[in-house]
Order: C-alpha cells, then sequence, then structure tokens
C-alpha cells in the first residue's frame, strides 16, 4: 500500500518527472497567453473567452456561446494583428474559434408548444353558415360550412 503521508515539493516532483515539468510549464504559457488575449481583446468578449492551446503556431481560442463564438470570428483578424505585434506572438500564423458549451450546463430539452384550441360561439358559427350559402364556389362553401359546425 502507498503512504501518501511523505511529502514532496514540486521542485523535487519537476526533477523526478521531467514530463511533468513540460506541462508545468505549458499550463504557465498558455496562462500568459490568456492575460495577454484578454488585455488585446474587446472588453465585452473578455469574461467569455479563454485560451485552450497554441499548436503549430496556431492560437486555438474556446466559448460557451455558438453566438460569442461568431463574435469572435468576426474579431479574430484584428486580434491576430495586433497580437503578432507582441514580440513573443510574431510567429502565430492563424487562431482557431471553438465552441465549448460550460459543463456544469445541463442541455436544454425543447418543449412541444401547447396547441391552443380557440372555440366558435354560436353567433360567429351561425354567420360563417350564413355567409357559405351564399358563395358560389363550391370547394369554399364545403370548406366554411365545415368551420362553421367545429365545436
Amino acid at each position: 500500500m502507498t503512504d501518501y503521508r511523505n511529502k514532496f515539493s514540486l521542485t523535487e516532483l519537476l526533477a523526478v518527472s521531467p514530463v511533468l515539468g513540460e506541462i508545468v510549464n505549458k499550463v504557465e504559457q498558455l496562462a500568459k497567453l490568456n492575460r495577454i488575449v484578454h488585455q488585446k481583446l474587446d472588453t465585452k468578449l473578455r469574461r467569455y473567452c479563454r485560451v485552450a492551446n497554441l499548436r503549430d503556431n496556431i492560437l486555438i481560442l474556446t466559448t460557451s456561446s455558438p453566438a460569442l463564438g461568431h463574435l469572435l470570428r468576426f474579431e479574430k483578424t484584428e486580434l491576430l494583428t495586433t497580437l503578432r505585434t507582441d514580440p513573443t506572438l510574431c510567429h502565430l500564423k492563424s487562431i482557431e474559434i471553438k465552441v465549448r458549451p460550460l459543463s456544469n450546463q445541463k442541455p436544454t430539452i425543447e418543449k412541444q408548444p401547447t396547441v391552443v384550441r380557440s372555440t366558435l360561439s354560436k353567433f360567429s358559427a351561425e354567420l360563417i353558415k350564413n355567409t357559405a350559402l351564399n358563395i358560389d364556389s363550391v370547394s369554399l362553401r364545403t370548406a366554411l360550412l365545415r368551420l362553421s359546425t367545429l365545436p
């Protein structure tokens, strides 16, 4: 059984596992990129946009809403130009926008609209019937007579 009471410092863990060190560096890089993007991004979009990854000089941004993703796509050319002015980001090729719904949101199930049936008053039914009897068109007369007998 493993004893988890032994505590290791982060430095000791990074010395033991170089892969862990790479992961920590990647997380730090993405956090820095996220701060830079938020500084350059329109204030309306900042809180809904997050840097997801930087892969092959392509910056991947995520948002939780398709509508916000659409707005970000409008902004991405200007954002790319602005980000390239930063010496550490001059290598960027493009920006991808991905929509990732928040995991704590439950999928919504659309309700079927309820059909509200109108009732025809006796007076209205009588008017429609009298109108139908004075119409020459057989198909229209038949339709109006059928309408006048609805409850």
